[in-house]
């Protein structure tokens, strides 16, 4: 059976118009006035972290420059215990504001991502061709900062305790052996061993950047500290001849901490020559790429 077509009355047509121009005039309103705003919100914000990434790029890599100066002269193992606790203190201190301007460099490249990602533009906002370069400079810069820093906390901390592991030696264990006071040089040789053992681990760590020299200064302590404690033993025990042995163990050994300590010192420059600075070559030129 036929059925002619119903019309579409008045009223509807009327409607669905109302309802495309509602439509076209939001969309207009999101281009014109909502999606200039955000952008420009989005730009203000990503603006606010650039700066201050820029910021802690420049002091952090000054900081770290200072502190590499001091301890290449002769390594960590050549300052001052003064020295080192005020060293250690500015690297662990570097390392925390390093991180903070890398934590501003993740937020601007936040923000830049969500203006790019914004519907209905036809190119990205302005403001992200200029300023995604710098961040990625600072980035490469910060991050070698931050290495660095974190080399020096290692090293320094490490060269804490060797150097007063030394001073116990030559303050405590040897007076207790010249002073044949067999119990107390047993006892200081122990915890030495232990320390020193300790310490072995951190030194060896790739990250710490310490001049492999180091570790030969340590195995000479160990090398005194275990010679020590078998000399002392025997001694109390009464056993002459392997006290004797002892004994010429300890005079070599106590030679190669003079030997090894004076060789890591004097590396020390070349050292940090093949292993800092091109580190430090690397933060100055991004540094310089970002505009900070």
């Amino acid at each position: 059976m036929f059925r002619p077509a119903r019309r579409v009355s008045w009223a509807t047509r009327i409607f669905a118009i109302l309802v495309l121009v509602l439509a076209a005039g939001a969309i207009g309103a999101f281009l014109e006035v909502v999606l200039p705003q955000r952008v420009a919100q989005l730009a203000q914000s990503e603006s606010s972290e650039l700066a201050q990434a820029r910021t802690g790029a420049v002091d952090s890599s000054t900081a770290v420059a200072s502190l590499w100066t001091e301890i290449s002269a002769k390594g960590g193992i050549g300052l001052s215990p003064g020295q080192l606790t005020k060293d250690l203190a500015l690297a662990k201190a570097t390392e925390t504001a390093a991180d903070d301007a890398l934590s501003h460099v993740q937020a601007a490249q936040s923000y830049m991502a969500q203006a790019d990602g914004l519907p209905f533009q036809f190119h990205s906002p302005s403001f992200i061709a200029t300023d995604r370069p710098a961040l990625q400079h600072l980035e490469k810069a910060l991050q070698a900062t931050i290495k660095l820093t974190h080399a020096a906390t290692l090293q320094l901390s490490v060269a804490q305790h060797l150097n007063q592991d030394a001073q116990t030696i030559s303050t405590s264990l040897y007076p207790s052996l010249n002073a044949r006071q067999w119990t107390d040089a047993a006892r200081t040789a122990s915890a030495l061993t232990t320390d020193l053992t300790t310490q072995q681990v951190p030194a060896s760590d790739p990250e710490a950047l310490l001049d492999p020299l180091s570790s030969q200064w340590i195995d000479a302590m160990l090398a005194v500290a275990s010679s020590a404690k078998q000399l002392s033993l025997e001694s109390a025990a009464g056993h002459t001849q392997q006290a004797q042995l002892a004994s010429r163990s300890l005079d070599t050994a106590k030679a190669r901490i003079a030997a090894t300590y004076a060789a890591a010192q004097n590396n020390a420059a070349a050292w940090q020559a093949k292993t800092v600075q091109p580190l430090l070559d690397t933060i100055a030129r991004e540094k310089s790429a970002a505009g900070a």
